[in-house]
């Protein structure tokens, strides 16, 4: 299947995987994602990398949801913020946090 540029197939009923992003069926009412990432800097924050570790990437209501959080991680516009499980936007002010400049 295809959704979003993502592709996964159905290995087993409730367990869907690729290459680099994955989805098994936790209840009757959400997905858990995993996705491979690398941590940024000592936060707890996570970078879509083809050769980083398999990182939680939230619990969706249907698979389009998680697919689509898989697809901005891809595409370097957004990184996941494992404090608050959410996809969060590249800013200055992220940049900011990542160089360790004073005032933030």
């Amino acid at each position: 299947m295809e959704r979003h540029g993502e592709t996964i197939k159905r290995l087993y009923p409730g367990l869907y995987a690729g290459n680099e992003v994955r989805a098994e069926r936790r209840d009757d009412r959400l997905w858990a994602f995993e996705m491979k990432c690398n941590q940024l800097g000592r936060f707890l924050w996570f970078e879509y990398s083809p050769h980083g570790l398999w990182t939680s990437i939230g619990a969706w209501r249907t698979l389009d949801d998680g697919l689509g959080v898989a697809v901005r991680l891809r595409a370097g516009t957004h990184f996941w913020d494992a404090d608050v499980d959410v996809a969060r936007p590249y800013g200055e002010n992220i940049y900011a946090a990542l160089r360790g400049d004073p005032g933030l």
